[in-house]
């Protein structure tokens, strides 16, 4: 479990100086969460090549994917419902995506490495207001 953990918490530093950051971020930019135990059959409806955020823990619906992201949850046309309603997610894609709190891809969360599959950190939760591959 130690090595694990390590490993883990290796591979999130080293994600960590790959993804491009604002110069405006004003805190570290830190995973959406942590790799867990869940069933994988709860994202089992995320469509391979996709980003897909859940509005409820562990893959619960209702649930939105992305291509290229969304830089307002809260505007049409887009899936509803989950304006800062998103619990958890799954980037079935082989790239990092980026999220934030703000429309047009401001304030940024966290980001989310290629398939990762969890819940969403508690301070983050419910608080995705755009989604992008990150820059």
């Amino acid at each position: 479990m130690i090595r694990k953990t390590m490993t883990v918490l290796a591979g999130a530093a080293f994600a960590a100086a790959l993804v491009s950051i604002p110069a405006s971020a004003a805190a570290p930019v830190s995973p959406m969460g942590e790799q867990s135990d869940v069933s994988v059959t709860a994202y089992s409806d995320c469509p391979a090549a996709r980003m897909c955020i859940f509005n409820n823990l562990n893959g619960g619906r209702p649930w939105g994917y992305f291509a290229v992201g969304d830089a307002n949850l809260g505007a049409a046309p887009g899936p509803s419902g989950l304006n800062n309603n998103a619990e958890s997610g799954y980037n079935r894609t082989s790239q990092v995506w980026c999220f934030y709190d703000g429309a047009g891809y401001t304030n940024i969360l966290g980001y989310m490495n290629p398939g990762d599959q969890y819940n969403f950190a508690t301070d983050k939760r419910n608080k995705v207001t755009s989604l992008r591959v990150c820059p």
